[in-house]
């Protein structure tokens, strides 16, 4: 069952120069960090549950030049991995680009890696590093294409893992096709310290492959050994869902329709834990959480 955990205000007018569309969601202590197509990051108070930003700033890897639509930054999944030494805040793992297409770096959507810090209330963002992923040579391989071209970035902090979720084709009805399946492939995490990152198909480490349960990805979180992931846009075509993913076992351990919850007409975009509270954001600006 789910309830409404509280609603928040969208504060991307000033930063973006229009209001732009909820994404990506973070949570880190009692921080909620909602991420807005462009780059921008509200962070919001889930103790008092106010609807107003505690602060509002733009990601490192900001990016709203429309005259290059493909390298908006969509922000459209976000999770927190490990801390650096000296840091408050762990280091932000996002999906950013805005295309599925490829570049002379890989695949557009690469992987921000954002340093958050506060200092008086003011809250910034450094992006550290970029992970890219680039595909030649797979067919030498016996591996897969991680996606159809824009995979989500996932972090397993214990396991020091890191992983791109995605389909094999577009996970919309117009695209998709019987072979389609959900693709997990994993690889190291990268330390800060090395810089830009790009990893091709010989550095996977392990990959598996699942049915399809639900179509529209939208983002997701990695906890205890599992991927967290929100499917749909809230309407007949594509309802709610969450898949919960076991990396160990390489199973989905469990399938949920989301499609008779409290938020069941509203579009999904992401999820993060609040202690051992799973919260799932939502386009319509509010947190749900599950009881």
């Amino acid at each position: 069952m789910y309830k409404l955990f509280m609603e928040f205000e969208n504060p991307t007018n000033a930063f973006a120069g229009e209001q732009t569309a909820v994404q990506g969601f973070a949570i880190h202590g009692s921080l909620g960090f909602v991420l807005y197509h462009t780059g921008v990051c509200g962070v919001y108070d889930l103790v008092e549950r106010g609807s107003a930003p505690l602060g509002v700033f733009k990601l490192g890897s900001y990016n709203n030049d429309k005259s290059d639509p493909a390298h908006i930054n969509h922000a459209n999944d976000a999770m927190f991995g490990t801390t650096c030494e000296g840091e408050k805040f762990p280091l932000l793992y996002v999906t950013a680009g805005n295309s599925g297409v490829s570049d002379e770096n890989g695949y557009v959507a690469y992987c921000a890696v954002e340093q958050i810090r506060e200092n008086d209330g003011v809250y910034s963002s450094e992006l550290v590093q970029r992970i890219y992923y680039k595909n030649e040579g797979v067919e030498n391989t016996a591996y897969s294409a991680p996606a159809w071209g824009w995979p989500a970035s996932l972090v397993d902090v214990e396991g020091g893992w890191f992983y791109l979720v995605g389909t094999r084709y577009r996970a919309k009805k117009e695209f998709t096709q019987p072979d389609n399946v959900y693709i997990i492939t994993k690889f190291r995490l990268p330390k800060v310290s090395e810089g830009d990152v790009t990893f091709h198909p010989s550095d996977i480490e392990d990959q598996f492959e699942l049915p399809l349960t639900a179509l529209f990805t939208q983002g997701g979180t990695v906890r205890d050994g599992k991927i967290w992931y929100v499917y749909g846009l809230g309407n007949e075509q594509y309802p709610d869902a969450m898949n919960v993913i076991d990396l160990q076992k390489k199973e989905l351990s469990l399938f949920e329709d989301l499609s008779h919850t409290p938020f069941a007409s509203e579009e999904v975009e992401c999820c993060a834990f609040l202690g051992n509270k799973l919260i799932i954001n939502t386009q319509a600006g509010r947190l749900y959480e599950k009881i």
